[in-house]
């Protein structure tokens, strides 16, 4: 019985850890995926306000 008892502590605490590092995993996915989602935004902004540009002087020649 007490190889059972220690088993099961054993297992818990790996389950535990496990957990743990699944969660840390998601978290770090997660936040790069919204990191990136924002530098996408920020560059199409960015040609956005370019092209803009580019209107206006092309209007101004025409």
């Amino acid at each position: 019985m007490n190889i059972i008892n220690k088993t099961k502590t054993y297992a818990g605490s790996l389950l535990t850890i496990a957990g743990g590092v699944g969660a840390v995993l998601a978290g770090a996915y997660l936040f790069s995926r919204i990191r990136e989602r924002q530098e996408k935004e920020t560059r199409l902004e960015k040609i956005e306000q370019i092209l803009l540009k580019l209107a206006e002087v092309q209007k101004k020649k025409g």
